[in-house]
């Protein structure tokens, strides 16, 4: 996940890209502190992952295909509220598994198919 993406040198961690994993006990998300977790393990088909990207201003909610209701329920609830925290510029943008925009692509290392 923080390899050099493809075609340039930037990486998650040059970026300061943050991500966020749900906290379904506490109806939250948490920063992902372990820098060296695969992006392969992270998004993962039941998991939501929050990625924000100060670079762009994007506050990116990564929905599996087999995540719940209720995971997407808080992610729904907690993306403003990360955002907030950041700057109210910042857009958010909902991606589905499997139909991810290049943009995201690059921002998480995920490689074209």
């Amino acid at each position: 996940m923080y390899d050099a993406i493809e075609g340039g040198n930037v990486n998650l961690l040059e970026r300061q890209v943050l991500m966020f994993e749900i906290d379904e006990e506490n109806e939250n998300f948490k920063e992902i502190e372990d820098k060296d977790v695969p992006t392969e393990e992270l998004l993962n088909s039941s998991s939501i992952i929050i990625i924000v990207d100060p670079l762009d201003n994007v506050i990116w909610i990564w929905e599996g295909k087999k995540a719940g209701i209720r995971k997407k329920f808080i992610a729904t609830q907690s993306a403003p509220k990360i955002r907030d925290s950041y700057g109210i510029d910042f857009k958010i943008m909902t991606v589905d598994e499997g139909d991810e925009p290049p943009e995201f692509k690059e921002i998480v290392g995920l490689e074209e198919n």
